[in-house]
């Protein structure tokens, strides 16, 4: 009896070891972040370009900064919420610096696409092992291609999803909106999937309107796959408090367009390797979508080459029109061709990498389950415009908050 005891002692001590604590750590440099990923102290869950957070079985005062003990003992997630300096008191943070807090459990955020859940998952590094061409004249097909994309589709596509008044992620206007994407995809001729996912969010727990993927097959390399997506979810704090809708036409009805219009063109060519289309649901509430596409990825051991991501890009506001990339330092030669085949193609539009720190979206989900994923944005500096310098014209913002 007293060695059952015993027993059953040290096993409970054993996980709350093995619980461990929530920790931040600070990192510079891909080597600097290699070594958190395979140090056997630690379980990362998450990274930026400058910061892991991860669950440590031994907590160091001196490389750690202590967030939760017990890590994820009593909450599904923690939630980082992009939100300045001087708006941060209105979160009950366990962590915050200039541009974001940590939250215990899911949270509303401060503005659009400005969460990301984070949940008790192993990360994983995106590895290096992939040599990119460089590119330095055009192909005629591509440029055929190209010429194909057509503004009276694309506003036809916003337009539609723009008229549901709302896409808020467990809505029947949210569920209505993946039907009419898978059947949109499905008339291009793509294998098609509604892939179902559950969500535990600030606003309640229920299913979310579902992932649309629609595959077009590769002829030589099916097994291998490039992934473009976008969410099609929409939010606004006037929807859920004061009356009033979100048509969501800039975020995201200009990237779901994107994606179709792509899915358009290229399933009239072939190609060596497949095409994935995604539209993701929940990524408002903090990229639960992307989350559950991107985790089965991995848990299939699906070979991802890259991941393109469409989001807000309808802007005519600020600068020079030009296209901000956000990607993390750690997935820099994906970002390196694509800013080179832009140069090619469109040597007239500059692009440039930028390090965005007032939000976030669904490229982050395959960075962070081990996939080299950018995220092309409409503009850094003057992103969800005002109505009337929106290409799409009013209602195109998802929603704005300035308290």
């Amino acid at each position: 009896m007293k060695k059952f005891f015993f027993t059953l002692f040290a096993l409970a001590l054993s996980l709350v070891t093995m619980a461990g604590n929530f920790v931040m750590l600070s990192y510079s440099g891909r080597a600097e972040l290699e070594k958190h990923f395979s140090d056997p102290n630690l379980m990362v869950h998450f990274y930026t370009d400058s910061e892991v957070f991860a669950t440590a079985e031994r907590f160091d005062a001196g490389s750690m900064v202590m967030i939760d003990e017990n890590a994820f003992s009593d909450n599904g997630c923690y939630t980082l919420v992009y939100c300045p300096k001087s708006q941060q008191q209105q979160f009950d943070a366990l962590f915050s610096n200039e541009d974001y807090v940590i939250v215990k459990g899911p949270t509303m955020p401060y503005k659009n696409d400005g969460a990301v859940a984070i949940f008790n998952k192993k990360a994983s590094l995106p590895k290096l092992t992939r040599d990119f061409p460089q590119v330095t004249e055009v192909n005629p097909t591509i440029r055929e291609m190209l010429n194909q994309v057509n503004m009276d589709s694309l506003e036809a596509t916003v337009q539609h999803l723009q008229d549901y008044g709302s896409r808020i992620w467990d809505s029947d206007n949210a569920f209505a909106a993946s039907d009419w994407i898978a059947s949109r995809m499905e008339s291009l001729g793509l294998e098609v999937e509604q892939q179902p996912f559950y969500a535990s969010t600030w606003m309640g727990s229920g299913n979310a309107a579902p992932n649309v993927i629609g595959i077009q097959r590769g002829t030589l390399y099916p097994d291998t796959y490039v992934v473009c997506g976008s969410h099609f979810d929409s939010f606004s704090y006037e929807a859920m408090f004061g009356g009033g809708t979100a048509p969501g036409a800039d975020d995201n009805a200009t990237g779901v367009a994107s994606v179709l219009e792509s899915a358009r063109i290229m399933t009239q060519y072939e190609f060596e390797y497949s095409i994935i289309y995604c539209a993701y649901g929940c990524e408002e509430m903090g990229l639960y979508g992307s989350e559950a596409y991107a985790s089965r990825c991995q848990e299939q051991g699906m070979d991802i080459i890259g991941y393109f991501n469409n989001d807000m890009n309808g802007y005519l506001y600020g600068d020079q029109i030009h296209i901000d990339c956000i990607y993390p330092n750690s997935v820099e030669p994906i970002g390196t061709y694509y800013m080179n085949v832009g140069s090619v193609y469109y040597p007239e539009l500059p692009i440039r990498h930028v390090n965005f720190n007032e939000g976030d979206s669904d490229h982050t989900s395959f960075n962070n389950h081990g996939y080299m994923g950018i995220y092309p944005f409409e503009d850094y500096q003057n992103h969800s415009p005002p109505d009337e310098h929106c290409l799409f014209g009013r209602d195109c913002q998802s929603h704005s908050r300035r308290l």
